[in-house]
C-alpha cells in the first residue's frame, strides 16, 4: 500500500506541476485578492456569518452561499503566504491528492489491491477533475469531499461515532454537497452493517451536525436558499429546466468517458425537442441506465457483488442528481460537480472488472490497455492545467468551446483590458451585456471603456445600471468619480457619496473621494 500512495503522490505532482505556478484566476480575486476581511484571521467570527466574496467594504462577507471552512483555509493561506498563488495551488493538489488515498482506502474493502490502485489513479488523473483542483476557488469541493471520506472511512472502520459527526459536520460547513454524505453512509450501514444502523444512537450523529449547520448558516449567517437569476437556466421555470436534462446527463458521461469539451462557465440551455440536443442525448442516457439495470440483474445472483453495486449506484445517483437542477443552480454544467459521484461510477466500474481484473492468458495485453487509458488521462490532464495558466489564456481557450456564455465574455474582456486591448475588450463587454443585461459586473465594466474614452455620460449611465441591476462596489466607486471629477452638481455628488457610505461603510476607496470632496468644497 505504501508503494501504491507513492506513485499516487509523484504521479499528482508530475500531471499538476506546471499548474503549482498558475495565476489566480476567475472567482479567485473576489474570494481571495480583493477579498480584506480574509487577509486577517482577526475576522474570524465573519467567516461564519456571511457568504464568501468580497463585499465591496459592507460589513460583512457577501455572497448565497455559506462556505465558511473554504474561507476560513483561504484565511490560513493568506495569513502565512501572503497573496502567492503558488501556496494556494500547493494546498489545492495536497487535498486531491489526499482525496484519492481516501478513495483507495475505501476502495479496498470492496476490491483487490490492484483494481483499487486502478481505479483510484482514474480518479487521480481523470481531466474532469482538472476544475476542481486547478481553481483555487474549487477548494470547496476539495474539503467536502476530504472531509466525507473520512467521516465514511471510520464509519468503515467503525471507530467511535462521535468523529463521524465532527466531519459530517466540517463537510457541510465546505460545502452544501456534504448533504449527500448523509445518505450513503446510511446507506453502507443499511447494506454491510444493520448492527451499527440499529443502534439508537445512530441518529443522533447524524441529526447533530444537520443540527449545528442549520444553527450556523439560518440563524447566525441568515443565508438562505436563493437564486441568483443570472444564469439562463436559473431564470427557468422547473420543466423548461427538465428540457436540458438529458444533455446535461449527457455531458457528465460523455466527458468521463471521451473528456474533449471540457470548460469552465458553461451557461448553454435545451429549449426545443429536437434531435441532436434532446432525443440524441435522451437515447444514450437511456442506453446507459438501461446497462445498468442489465447489471443489476446480472449481479442478483452474486449476494455481495449486487450489495456493492448497489451501494456505488446509489453514490452515484446522490452526487450526480442534486446537479439534475430539480433546485436551480448557477449554471448548467460545472466539471467540479462531477469530483463526488465519478467516484460512485468507479466503483460500479470496479464490480464489473472485479472477478477478471488482470486475469487469464492476455493479461500483459489487459495491463497495456489499462496503462494506456492512465497514460492519455494524465496527458489530457496535463494539457487542461495549462489552460488554467492565468485568466487570459483560460478564458481565451475556454470561450472557442464555450460560445455565448455571459460572465467567460465579461472575464475575457477584464483581462484583454489589462493587457491594454481596448477595443476587443470593449466587443465582449458589449457581448456580456446583450446576454446579460441584468447583470452589474459588465455594465460596470462597459461603463469603464466608455469612461476612457472620456464619454463620461455614457460611462455615467452605465454605472447606474450596473447599480440598479445589484448594488455593485465598483460601480458606486467609478460613478462617485465621475460626480466629483466630470460634473457641476456638486449637491448630487455629496448625496451619492453618503448614499454609497451607507452601503459600504469599510469601503477605502468611497472614503478617500468622500475626504478629497469634503476638502475641496471647505476651501
Amino acid at each position: 500500500m505504501k508503494k501504491n500512495i507513492t506513485i499516487i503522490i509523484l504521479l499528482a505532482f508530475l500531471i499538476y506541476q506546471f499548474s503549482l505556478f498558475n495565476n489566480f484566476v476567475w472567482d479567485d480575486e473576489e474570494q481571495i485578492l480583493n477579498n480584506n476581511l480574509i487577509h486577517s484571521l482577526g475576522n474570524f467570527p465573519k467567516f461564519f456569518s456571511g457568504g464568501t466574496f468580497n463585499s465591496g467594504g459592507r460589513q460583512s462577507l457577501s455572497g448565497l452561499y455559506y462556505k465558511p471552512l473554504m474561507t476560513l483555509f483561504f484565511s490560513l493561506i493568506y495569513s502565512i503566504f501572503g497573496s502567492r498563488p503558488f501556496f494556494f495551488h500547493l494546498i489545492s493538489l495536497g487535498f486531491h491528492i489526499a482525496n484519492t488515498i481516501l478513495v483507495y482506502a475505501i476502495f479496498l474493502y470492496f476490491f483487490s489491491d490492484r483494481l483499487a490502485f486502478f481505479l483510484s489513479l482514474i480518479f487521480l488523473v481523470h481531466p474532469i477533475n482538472v476544475e476542481a483542483v486547478a481553481y483555487i476557488s474549487s477548494l470547496q469541493d476539495l474539503l467536502f469531499l476530504f472531509f466525507g471520506l473520512t467521516g465514511f472511512y471510520l464509519t468503515i472502520k467503525k471507530k467511535k461515532p462521535i468523529w463521524l459527526s465532527v466531519f459530517l459536520l466540517l463537510s457541510l460547513l465546505a460545502k452544501e454537497t456534504g448533504i449527500v454524505f448523509f445518505f450513503i453512509i446510511p446507506l453502507y450501514l443499511f447494506l454491510f452493517d444493520k448492527q451499527l444502523l440499529k443502534n439508537k444512537k445512530s441518529l443522533l450523529y447524524f441529526l447533530a451536525p444537520i443540527a449545528g449547520y442549520s444553527f450556523l448558516r439560518f440563524i447566525l449567517a441568515g443565508i438562505f436558499f436563493q437564486k441568483h437569476n443570472l444564469s439562463p437556466i436559473n431564470r427557468m421555470a422547473f420543466w423548461e429546466r427538465m428540457i436540458s436534462l438529458p444533455k446535461i446527463i449527457f455531458y457528465y458521461l460523455k466527458n468521463f468517458f471521451l473528456p474533449t469539451d471540457l470548460a469552465i462557465s458553461q451557461h448553454w440551455v435545451v429549449r426545443f425537442y429536437d434531435w441532436p440536443n434532446f432525443y440524441q442525448p435522451l437515447i444514450f442516457d437511456l442506453l446507459f441506465f438501461g446497462g445498468i439495470l442489465f447489471l443489476f440483474r446480472y449481479f442478483l445472483k452474486e449476494r455481495k457483488n449486487f450489495s456493492i453495486f448497489l451501494f456505488f449506484f446509489g453514490w452515484f445517483l446522490a452526487g450526480f442528481s442534486i446537479h439534475w437542477h430539480f433546485f436551480p443552480l448557477d449554471m448548467t454544467v460545472a466539471d467540479r460537480w462531477f469530483y463526488f459521484p465519478v467516484i460512485g461510477l468507479l466503483g460500479m466500474i470496479g464490480v464489473v472488472l472485479k472477478n477478471n481484473f488482470l486475469s487469464g492468458r492476455k493479461k500483459s495485453i489487459i495491463f497495456l490497455f489499462y496503462a494506456a487509458i492512465i497514460s492519455l488521462f494524465s496527458f489530457k490532464s496535463f494539457l487542461r492545467t495549462m489552460d488554467w495558466k492565468d485568466g487570459l489564456t483560460l478564458y481565451s481557450h475556454d470561450i472557442n468551446i464555450n460560445k455565448d456564455a455571459f460572465d467567460l465574455e465579461n472575464n475575457l474582456g477584464v483581462e484583454l483590458f489589462r493587457v491594454e486591448r481596448y477595443q476587443e475588450a470593449k466587443r465582449h463587454f458589449e457581448n456580456s451585456t446583450k446576454l446579460a443585461p441584468y447583470w452589474w459586473t459588465n455594465w460596470n465594466n462597459l461603463g469603464v471603456i466608455y469612461e476612457r474614452e472620456k464619454n463620461y455620460q455614457k460611462a455615467a449611465e452605465f454605472y447606474q445600471k450596473s447599480i440598479i441591476n445589484g448594488d455593485y462596489y465598483l460601480a458606486y466607486e467609478n460613478l462617485a468619480k465621475i460626480l466629483i471629477f466630470h460634473s457641476n452638481d456638486k449637491e448630487k455628488a455629496k448625496s451619492f457619496l453618503k448614499k454609497a457610505l451607507q452601503l459600504f461603510p469599510e469601503n477605502q476607496n468611497l472614503k478617500l473621494l468622500d475626504k478629497y470632496f469634503q476638502e475641496q468644497n471647505q476651501r
